[in-house]
């Protein structure tokens, strides 16, 4: 009766001494590496490249942290930021175990408790022996003095005698960092580090929205708007970079070995936070601005399931392939968006320049383009457009990439103020002109075509004309070019195209000539 008495009191006593030190001390164990995202470049294909940051206090050059992000095969990297230090092991499993057996861990008292005080406030398991029997406990450990360990679970504390505990594991914790130091008075790290982690993961994109203001007769203002689809994780107060193009992952639908299950990657011991933060984001292709003075603790855990883009974005049209080879980034600083949410931010807004072109593709109508000229810092990345003159919309289609210092065209309308006709007749025709084969004889016929324009607008307009021919040409007025295709050189499948551009004044009407050779069967 009197040790059940006992038991009672200093479980009574401990939990006392737990709820005075929760109001003393705060609930977190310093070993603990907690980060969150500093920076993420987006790009449009579903991958986002995601620098994480934090501070930890080392215990003799080891803290543990939550679960490895989804990252992509050959992208994961953790560093710290010292540069007199380096990340040498990186262990992944069911979390840190720890048995006092002489072997692993030595036996004693002050062993132990120095190592449930290095696990405060982490949920643990303890395997301890009582009364000849294996038990087991686990929970929140909350408290350790002299004698007894404090755990809570369920809303209920128990205590547990240090003396007899012969195995420690830290749960839900599976990962174990390793930090060591080329300076031989620091290898045993005890102390504060900032360590980052990089890496390139599924569940994040974006997709810009363009709206084009006209002005005046040759400026226009061109804002462009990107809504951020977030199916990844939280990103709180964090710089966003938009990226213009896609670049080469060869190895994004494989995760990195460490985050299916592998046990060690060795990061290298020449590493620093520099090189790695380049090294991965040069392998990108890009440049970003990367903001590293800002660190603080992450709102939720990251989730190792790839999330469903699919759902999120919908049917939405895919355009990463145009201009993938040229590369920019528009950056949005302090961003907040969680996950499962859309945020549509606004890029940029900048004045252009622009002129009007018409096309006529023979036998198509002529339609009227505007042509944009890109003379800001960046190019222009395809998406939607939206174009706008006095409050009224003027047209939407797809406004292409267009490069830096280039223009690229905007389909506004079928022109109805140019009036156009076109007749074609034969000329000439040369009977029985070639025999390919016995008995098969082809005639060459010499056709002759006109087209008329007139510019019924009081202002003057440049228009292109383009027409195909089944044949091969040979003449064209007002300097029209003429191409024989190369890639049909049989005689009976020879074709070409003769192409013009003209400058029509206000009323002005032209009339375009051309001739062409055809071979056609005998009859």
């Amino acid at each position: 009766m009197k040790k059940v008495f006992l038991k009672l009191f200093v479980l009574f006593v401990l939990t006392g001494m737990m709820n005075i030190a929760s109001v003393a001390e705060p609930k977190e164990n310093s070993h603990l590496w907690e980060t969150k995202v500093t920076s993420v470049t987006v790009f449009k294909n579903g991958m986002g490249f995601y620098l994480r940051q934090g501070d930890v206090t080392l215990r003799d050059g080891w803290c543990v942290s939550d679960a490895v992000p989804p990252a992509a095969f050959g992208t994961l990297a953790i560093f710290p930021y010292d540069k007199n230090e380096f990340v040498d092991i990186i262990g992944a499993g069911s979390g840190e175990i720890v048995e006092f057996d002489g072997v692993d861990a030595p036996k004693d008292l002050v062993t132990k408790r120095t190592r449930l005080e290095a696990c405060k406030y982490l949920k643990v398991e303890l395997s301890y022996r009582y009364h000849e029997t294996d038990r087991t406990a686990a929970g929140k450990l909350v408290a350790v003095n002299s004698d007894y360990a404090v755990l809570e679970a369920d809303n209920t504390s128990f205590a547990v005698p240090i003396e007899s505990i012969n195995k420690l594991q830290i749960l839900e914790k599976p990962l174990r960092i390793h930090v060591s130091s080329d300076n031989a008075k620091m290898k045993a790290l005890n102390k504060k580090s900032t360590l980052g982690m990089a890496y390139l993961r599924k569940g994040i994109t974006w997709i810009p929205e363009y709206s084009l203001e006209l002005i005046d007769d040759e400026t226009a203002e061109l804002t462009l708007r990107g809504t951020l689809v977030n199916e990844a994780e939280d990103l709180i107060h964090c710089d966003v970079n938009f990226v213009v193009g896609v670049p080469h992952f060869i190895h994004s639908d494989y995760l990195a070995p460490i985050a299916v299950g592998q046990t060690i990657r060795t990061i290298g011991a020449a590493v620093a936070p520099a090189p790695i933060a380049s090294q991965i984001m040069n392998r990108a292709g890009i440049a970003a601005d990367v903001k590293r003075d800002k660190f603080g603790i992450v709102e939720r855990t990251v989730d190792i399931d790839s999330p469903n883009m699919g759902k999120a974005t919908g049917n939405l049209p895919q355009w990463e392939g145009t201009g993938a080879t040229d590369f920019a980034v528009y950056v949005c600083k302090d961003l907040t968006v969680r996950t499962g949410e859309k945020a549509i931010v606004t890029l940029f807004t900048k004045r252009i320049k622009y002129s009007h072109i018409y096309h006529w593709n023979i036998p198509g109508e002529i339609t009227h383009s505007l042509v944009l000229k890109n003379e800001t810092d960046t190019p222009w990345t395809t998406g939607p457009c939206l174009a706008i003159s006095d409050n009224n919309a003027l047209s939407e289609d797809l406004l292409k990439y267009v490069p830096k210092g280039g223009s690229g065209e905007f389909p506004i309308t079928t022109a109805v103020n140019i009036s156009h006709d076109e007749k074609e007749s034969e000329v000439e025709r040369k009977l029985k002109a070639y025999e390919p084969s016995r008995d098969f004889f082809v005639d060459m016929v010499i056709l002759e075509g006109e087209l008329k324009l007139h510019n019924l607008s009081n202002i003057p307009i440049q228009l292109d004309v383009n027409l195909p021919v089944q044949g091969k040409p040979t003449t064209a007025s007002y300097d029209g070019n003429i191409i024989l295709h190369s890639d049909n050189l049989k005689l009976l499948e020879r074709s070409g195209n003769i192409s013009w551009h003209l400058q029509l004044k206000p009323g002005e009407a032209k009339s375009l000539s051309y001739q062409y050779e055809r071979y056609v069967p005998s009859r």
